[in-house]
C-alpha cells in the first residue's frame, strides 16, 4: 500500500504537467494566421535570450491616436491582412485582436511585439535585419478570443512605393531595423 501511494505521488504530478503542456500546445496551434508588416527598434536588452523585438505596422491604422489601444479589428482574407481599425464596444468583428495587459509590453501590446528564435536562426536573420532593402513580415496566430501570438518571421524585398516612402522620410523619423537580442 505504501509503495502504491509513493508511485501515485510520482506519477500524478508528471501526468498533470503533461496535460498542462498538451493544453498549452493545443491552444498555441489554434487560430487564424495573418501576415503583419513590421518596423523595428532596438532597446539593447541582452539579458533575455534570442528574440526579435519589433513594432507592428498595421496597414491602414494610425498608432498615434490618443489613448491605449485595447482592441483592433483585422480585415482581409487570411493570411493577407488588408486593413486594421480600432474596435469599439459593440462593433461586430470577425477577426478581433485584443491587448493582453499582463503581456511583455503591457499597454503597448498591440503596438510592439517579440518573437523568440533559436540561436542558429537568430544568427541567419541578423544579416537580413541589418539590410535596409527588405521588409519584415511577422506571421501572427489570432484566436477566436482575440488573443494572438507571433509565430514566424520572413522578409521580402521592398516595393518601389516603399522605397519612395522611406526616401521621403526625414532622417530623424526613420527607425533602425529590428535587432536580435542574445544572452
Amino acid at each position: 500500500m505504501n509503495r502504491l501511494i509513493r508511485l501515485a505521488a510520482v506519477i500524478l504530478p508528471v501526468l498533470g504537467l503533461g496535460a498542462l503542456w498538451a493544453q498549452s500546445d493545443r491552444t498555441y496551434h489554434q487560430g487564424t494566421e495573418w501576415e503583419v508588416p513590421i518596423i523595428g527598434y532596438d532597446p539593447r536588452d541582452y539579458l533575455r535570450g534570442h528574440y526579435i523585438e519589433f513594432a507592428y505596422d498595421w496597414p491602414g491604422f494610425d498608432e498615434t491616436q490618443d489613448g491605449v489601444i485595447s482592441e483592433l479589428c483585422l480585415s482581409g482574407e487570411a493570411p493577407r491582412l488588408r486593413t486594421v481599425a480600432r474596435r469599439t464596444a459593440g462593433q461586430p468583428c470577425a477577426h478581433p485582436v485584443r491587448l493582453e495587459a499582463d503581456g511583455v509590453y503591457r499597454a503597448n501590446g498591440l503596438v510592439n511585439g517579440r518573437l523568440y528564435l533559436g540561436q542558429d536562426r537568430a544568427t541567419r536573420l541578423q544579416e537580413q535585419l541589418s539590410s535596409g532593402d527588405q521588409r519584415g513580415i511577422v506571421t501572427i496566430r489570432q484566436r477566436e478570443d482575440g488573443s494572438f501570438t507571433p509565430v514566424d518571421i520572413r522578409f521580402r524585398p521592398l516595393t518601389p512605393a516603399e522605397i519612395a516612402e522611406l526616401d521621403a522620410q526625414p532622417a530623424e523619423e526613420s527607425l533602425p531595423p529590428p535587432a536580435i537580442k542574445s544572452r
